[in-house]
C-alpha cells in the first residue's frame, strides 16, 4: 500500500522531523564563473526577450519570410527559424513501443490516502504569522462590534 504524505517534514507516525541543517558551503575556489558555466538549450537569451512586431507578423503568418529579411531582425528570424527546425525533429520522436504499458504496470493499485486526516494533524505556525493572524482576528472583532452598536 503506498501513502502518499504531502508534508514531507511529517513522519507517519505524526512527530514533526527536524528542520533540514543548512549545507556546508563551498569554498570559492570551486564555484564556477558565470561565463563558464554552458547555458541550457531551453533558455531564451536576454537579448531575445523581446521580439519585434514584424517577426510577430511572420510567425502568426501574415508576412512572408522575405518581408522580415532585414539586418535588425536577422537574429529573430534565424532564432525562430531554429525554434521550429527543432519542434519538428521532436515530433518525428515516438515514444518506445510498451512504455505505456510500463507506465501502468508502474502505478499502484490502490488510490494513495492520507496517514492522518486533515483534522488529526499538527498546525505549525511561524511566529510572525500568529501575531499577524492575531492581530487580524482582533481587528475583524472590532468590525464586528462595532457594525453591531449601530
Amino acid at each position: 500500500m503506498m501513502l502518499d504524505e504531502p508534508n514531507p517534514r511529517e513522519r507517519v507516525d505524526g512527530r514533526a522531523e527536524p528542520a533540514a541543517r543548512p549545507r556546508p558551503s563551498r569554498p570559492a575556489e570551486s564555484v564556477m564563473p558565470i561565463q563558464a558555466v554552458p547555458m541550457p538549450d531551453r533558455e531564451v537569451p536576454i537579448e531575445l526577450a523581446r521580439t519585434p512586431d514584424m517577426v510577430h507578423a511572420w510567425l502568426d503568418g501574415e508576412l512572408s519570410l522575405s518581408a522580415v529579411r532585414g539586418p535588425e531582425w536577422a537574429r529573430h528570424v534565424e532564432f525562430w527559424s531554429q525554434v521550429d527546425q527543432d519542434v519538428e525533429e521532436r515530433r518525428q520522436i515516438h515514444a518506445p513501443a510498451g512504455l505505456v504499458e510500463r507506465i501502468m504496470a508502474a502505478l499502484p493499485e490502490a488510490s494513495p490516502r492520507l496517514v492522518t486526516p486533515w483534522w488529526g494533524r499538527r498546525v505549525t505556525m511561524n511566529p510572525v504569522a500568529m501575531a499577524i493572524l492575531s492581530a487580524g482576528l482582533v481587528a475583524l472583532g472590532a468590525a464586528i462590534g462595532a457594525t453591531l452598536r449601530r
